[in-house]
């Protein structure tokens, strides 16, 4: 009897079917990338949002004193930002961590750190300094507006510690690739030290300088997915 050919999905080896990026969607990566960081810069700059360390003397100064329809705009335009980054870091999850397992496990970890930092930051931090910046402004007294802003501030600390988590899984991701290995990979690596260093550091006042380090490095990030070239269609 004549054999019969086997089965296509008989002992074969499992393959991605998701094609790799084209160079256009690198690049409308790195404009999302790019317009997180705009959109932040844009946004603080228009807020009145009160420090930790200015205590009721700064919800004083930045809520009852501050325009609310400015700080609340300025926080609409934070969050549209923070809306952007969302498929920034879908991009890089599923672009990245195509060689390894170890790769792969890293690309999803730096997905799931970096929108639960998203996740912390519109679902604690906004919605908390809105309410203490309503309260300040409708009668509330100083003492209760300053601890509902301490939720603000407290989920900014924490939050810190997945984004420090999200840069070293994404540059162990990038590493096992060889893609980008320098700015995304050893500066991932220091970016993300830096962001877990500065949750403790918040303890005398010097959280800022994670957050600055890391914007200077997505900016790099972003640059970096601007300029990629693929052959594939």
């Amino acid at each position: 009897m004549p054999q019969t050919a086997p089965s296509p999905t008989t002992n074969q080896p499992h393959q991605r079917s998701d094609s790799y990026p084209s160079t256009a969607l690198w690049r409308v990566a790195g404009g999302f990338a790019i317009a997180h960081v705009a959109l932040i810069f844009a946004g603080i700059a228009i807020m009145d949002s009160p420090l930790f360390q200015e205590g009721t003397e700064g919800i004083q100064d930045g809520y009852v004193e501050g325009n609310m329809a400015r700080t609340m705009a300025g926080g609409m335009i934070e969050t549209l930002g923070f809306v952007l980054l969302i498929p920034a870091l879908v991009f890089l999850a599923r672009a990245l961590g195509r060689s390894t397992e170890v790769g792969r496990w890293a690309a999803q970890t730096s997905l799931m750190a970096g929108m639960a930092y998203v996740a912390v930051t519109m679902a604690v931090g906004f919605p908390a300094g809105a309410a203490a910046l309503y309260g300040a402004q409708n009668g509330l007294d100083l003492e209760t507006s300053f601890a509902i802003n301490n939720i603000r501030i407290f989920a900014y600390f924490l939050s810190l510690s997945l984004l420090g988590a999200h840069a070293i899984a994404l540059a162990v991701a990038a590493r096992q690739d060889k893609v980008m290995t320098r700015w995304v990979g050893w500066g991932g690596l220091l970016t993300g030290a830096v962001l877990l260093a500065s949750v403790p550091a918040a303890g005398i006042g010097q959280q800022d300088w994670g957050t600055l380090v890391w914007l200077v490095w997505w900016i790099g990030v972003a640059i970096g997915l601007l300029r990629q070239r693929t052959d594939a269609s």
